[in-house]
């Protein structure tokens, strides 16, 4: 699979300018990880089987959510191009949660 930034900042996630970004160094180290994780996967079926992506689908729209941490997730949208799919990264979101 292939993957696309829709914002170049967010490109910088797998370069030495990584800090640039001002994420978390957890968030960078796990955005890493996830996208070698898409790369290797040949479709959306097997991204979804994939349980440790902790993939979620977003209702109403063509989103889904990559959790990187319990308080992060990776915006992601699966398109097929010339019969080969490719993940466009949209954003790093962060998810606030409620007080216990």
């Amino acid at each position: 699979m292939d993957i696309d930034f829709e914002d170049n900042r967010l490109a910088m996630i797998e370069t030495a300018a990584a800090a640039d970004t001002r994420l978390p160094v957890a968030v960078i180290q796990s955005a890493r990880h996830r996208l070698c994780v898409l790369r290797a996967a040949p479709d959306l079926e097997t991204v979804k089987a994939w349980k440790s992506l902790e993939l979620q689908h977003r209702s109403e729209t063509a989103e889904h959510l990559v959790m990187l941490s319990p308080q992060w997730a990776m915006v992601v949208t699966f398109i097929e191009k010339n019969s080969a799919m490719t993940a466009i990264v949209k954003k790093m979101e962060e998810r606030l949660r409620g007080a216990a």
